[in-house]
């Protein structure tokens, strides 16, 4: 079973659980599945950059952005992963303001 097809069945699955929730009036509970499932999907998709799994990232992203992701968590999961393929951490980074001698 591929990643896809996983996250494909848990749209499918909380996309039934909002309607029911909705339809007995358990707003809060829907929200909270979705947080999870965003962040879910979010790692998911930080995953599949990070081991050159491309062809999985575009059904993630939209699994995400159906489960509240913006666009700028979207952006700094890619900047990450890209950071990481280059050996930068953040830690060497030249810090203006301050010179040490």
């Amino acid at each position: 079973m591929s990643l896809c097809s996983i996250s494909y069945g848990l749209i499918k699955e909380v996309n039934e659980m909002n309607n029911n929730a909705i339809a007995n009036n358990q707003h809060n509970d829907a929200v909270v599945y979705d947080r999870v499932l965003k962040v879910t999907s979010l790692l998911y998709f930080k995953d599949a950059l990070l081991n050159q799994r491309y062809e999985d990232c575009a059904e993630l992203i939209r699994a995400a952005k159906s489960f509240g992701a913006q666009p700028g968590e979207i952006s700094r999961i890619i900047a990450e992963a890209a950071g990481a393929y280059t050996g930068q951490n953040g830690a060497n980074r030249n810090k203006t303001g301050r010179r040490r001698f």
